[in-house]
């Protein structure tokens, strides 16, 4: 892959590129005076300096990640210490002076979320509640929502802790409230902190009363040793079971370029950060991680207590078949060797206790010193990859075009009569069958795409309709074996807690679901997804590659079909568009949800009415059969049972909407913008062919005087080109 030197030299040259073109423009018939390349010159520079890096900073809770940022950046500006301090995910950019965006929710979407946590009907205590014009904003809502959270707490068994994701988002919703309610609005809406007022930042994202209201955070700082073109975010604790949180995490590696995983020396690799790796490979995310062993200085007595530590994290990540670039140094010793006049008596005490570990500290700033290196590395490689190759290459290309016309103008300028026919005859022909490849695929290309279009139909088709990768199979089987333990559930002892055990079950199930879908299932679309895109993108890059041919139909003109030819070996070809840019500016995702299980009026109904038939013919069968007990478990089971069967038809239906919407909303349109680039990167080369074969005629009536004139003029244009093309593969390695 090729790799920029600096971003100075790709400024120089497009400078450099821009004049030569302008110059070009004043050779009479050598460029159109058209705006074609214009734009390319004017976006250029918005394309290299507007998007930027994503680092994201992950790990369980405790690991770090808050005093990586802040070590880092050389401040205090994210929130750390005991417990759970990141209650959302904070991005942090460059910013000409402190400045705080504060994006929070609207209210619709915040009553949306809690009508999904209460359903309507769930309970008796509250089920006429949570209806359809539910709104925190009135206080009769907001008491009824408290007296289901009650009921909730009531009827949750303590042993239960997976299902308290609903309960916490619910206190949080209710303690919060009155700190933000004059603050959030009916739409979507920004807080913005500045000067003295920007720390309050942190009342916002280390508070998770106030962040169930907000939808994201980024913070704008001026810190030297931040580039413009980097964004790092400090994300929540990987290890939480609210699959809402991780699916909120995993969404923002996604569209991450980079991750520094923290792990705590304190507890080495914990199981759940093996969970969350486990994810991470099954997103295809694992390719750049870097790993930092964030030492515990006060919890090693000696390096070599130390060292263990870190060949024990090496170990398993390595069963992970992960081959870590691992780090191990003190983050928070890193923080506060930065700031030491800024840090509390207690924590200069450690730091000053902490630098009497000589053997420990030097290795420590050994290690920190290579993951600078490594990282400076991966950020200016990745930047590269990831945002200027494609540009830059659009630039040669462009370049080797315009040299390549310069050489048969130089032949045309020809003082050699026989030479000069040889060249217009050349061109002449060489117009003629640029027209023909032209009209053909004027009339093709309809059908071609039309052709790539029914393809990806029938990928859609055999995915979701025919199930020939078995998901519904298998998610239809882990439901069947799914296991809701019912006996822990205390509702057998409160004979008004019917609703409440039927929204619990369903509640465990749901999460559940949500797990599974989240390990096995989407991993699974995203890679069926990338698939189809390589389909498509291949597609086109063979349409481009069948029409980059020689349009000289004999031997004859052998100069001109040298130089042809020559170009041609080289490879200066039009690319397929850029298809992560493409859905970027169409705004294209993945659908959000694929299987979601519900607990409708329906479901509850006939669970109720099995429910209460079962228990009836139990509680009758106790009456004459003294020595049979009773319980409301069997009742319950079967009515889990009924919940379970009902969702299974429901994703059915889910699975089939799914494929339909991937079609409709996310490939087609995608093909159609890569058509619509096809199209217009194929008209420009066509329009190269075309210019060959205007205003040459005046090129033939200079005088001979005039025409070396011409030709030094096109001589040291054809100097610049060349150095401009030798800069850029000097500074590219293939």
């Amino acid at each position: 892959m090729t790799t920029l030197k600096t971003q100075n030299s790709i400024d120089e040259i497009l400078k450099k590129a821009v004049a030569v073109f302008e110059t070009a423009k004043d050779i009479p018939g050598l460029l159109e005076p058209s705006a074609q390349y214009t734009p390319f010159f004017e976006k250029m520079p918005e394309y290299i300096h507007s998007d930027k890096l994503k680092i994201a900073v992950v790990g369980v809770i405790k690991s770090g990640k808050s005093t990586f940022v802040n070590s880092t950046l050389g401040k205090e500006l994210v929130k750390r210490g005991a417990g759970v301090v990141t209650s959302i995910t904070t991005r942090i950019q460059k910013g000409k002076k402190n400045k705080a965006h504060i994006y929070l929710r609207s209210w619709d979407e915040i009553n949306a979320r809690l009508r999904k946590m209460i359903l309507p009907g769930s309970a008796h205590a509250f089920g006429k509640g949570l209806s359809e014009d539910f709104d925190i904003r009135r206080k009769n809502d907001r008491e009824i929502l408290h007296k289901a959270y009650q009921e909730m707490i009531k009827a949750l068994p303590t042993e239960k802790e997976a299902i308290l994701s609903e309960i916490h988002s619910i206190r949080h919703a209710l303690q919060g409230f009155d700190a933000v309610k004059d603050l959030v609005k009916t739409d979507e809406t920004v807080i913005c902190l500045e000067s003295q007022g920007f720390e309050k930042h942190k009342e916002y994202t280390g508070d998770p009363d106030k962040a169930f209201y907000i939808r994201d955070v980024c913070l704008f700082v001026p810190a030297k040793n931040l580039s413009p073109y980097i964004e790092i975010a400090d994300c929540q604790g990987a290890d939480s079971t609210d699959p809402s949180q991780l699916s909120r995490i995993l969404a923002y590696l996604e569209f991450s370029n980079f991750m520094i995983y923290c792990i705590s020396s304190r507890m080495g690799l914990r199981e759940s950060d093996i969970v969350f790796l486990k994810r991470i490979q099954n997103l295809g995310l694992s390719d750049n991680i870097v790993f930092i062993n964030n030492c515990d200085l006060t919890e090693h007595e000696t390096l070599e207590d130390l060292l263990k530590v870190e060949a024990g994290i090496r170990e398993d990540l390595s069963m992970l078949e992960i081959n870590p670039e691992l780090y191990s140094f003190s983050l928070l010793y890193n923080h506060f060797s930065k700031i030491p006049s800024k840090i509390s008596k207690k924590d200069l005490s450690r730091y000053e206790s902490w630098q009497k570990e000589e053997e420990m500290i030097q290795y420590c700033d050994l290690r920190t010193k290579e993951f600078t290196t490594c990282l400076k590395q991966k950020i200016e490689k990745d930047r590269h990859q990831l945002l200027i190759s494609n540009y830059v290459k659009r630039l040669q290309i462009l370049l080797k075009d315009l040299n390549f016309r310069i050489q048969i103008f130089l032949d045309l300028l020809s003082s050699d009569k026989e030479k000069e026919k040889t060249a217009k005859e050349a061109v002449s022909d060489f117009y003629r069958n640029a027209s023909r490849i032209e009209a053909i695929i004027t009339d093709s290309l309809e059908k071609a795409v039309h052709g790539i279009k029914k393809e990806i139909d029938s990928h859609i088709r055999e995915m979701f309709f025919q199930d020939k990768s078995s998901v519904l199979s298998d998610i239809f089987e882990y439901v069947q074996v799914l296991s809701i333990d019912i006996e822990s559930h205390p509702f057998q002892e409160r004979p008004t807690g019917f609703n409440e055990a039927l929204f619990f079950i369903f509640k465990e199930f749901q999460r559940r679901v949500d797990l599974y879908v989240l390990e096995a299932v989407t991993p699974l679309l995203k890679k069926f997804a990338q698939l189809q895109e390589e389909k498509i993108k291949s597609f086109f890059q063979s349409l481009f590659e069948a029409y980059q041919i020689n349009f000289f139909p004999s031997d004859h003109y052998s100069d001109l079909k040298d130089l042809i030819l020559k170009e041609s070996q080289r490879k200066v070809m039009l690319d397929v568009a850029d298809m992560d840019e493409i859905k970027k500016i169409l705004g294209l995702q993945l659908p959000a949800k694929v299987f979601e299980a519900q607990y409708t009026s329906q479901i509850r109904t006939r669970a109720m009415t099995d429910f209460g038939l079962k228990t009836l013919s139990q509680f009758l069968s106790a009456i004459f059969d003294k020595r049979s007990g009773f319980s409301f478990n069997p009742a319950l089971k079967k009515a889990a049972w009924k919940i379970k069967i009902a969702n299974q038809k429901i994703f059915r239906k889910q699975f089939e909407q799914y494929g339909a919407d991937l079609k409709i909303y996310y490939f087609l349109p995608l093909i159609d913008a890569m058509t619509r680039d096809f199209r217009e990167k194929a008209n420009q080369r066509f329009k190269l062919y075309h210019i060959l074969n205007t205003k040459i005629d005046q090129l033939f009536t200079l005088q001979q005087s005039e025409k070396n004139n011409q030709k030094a003029v096109v001589l040291s244009l054809k100097q610049r080109t060349d150095g401009l093309i030798s800069i850029i593969e000097s500074l590219m390695v293939f």
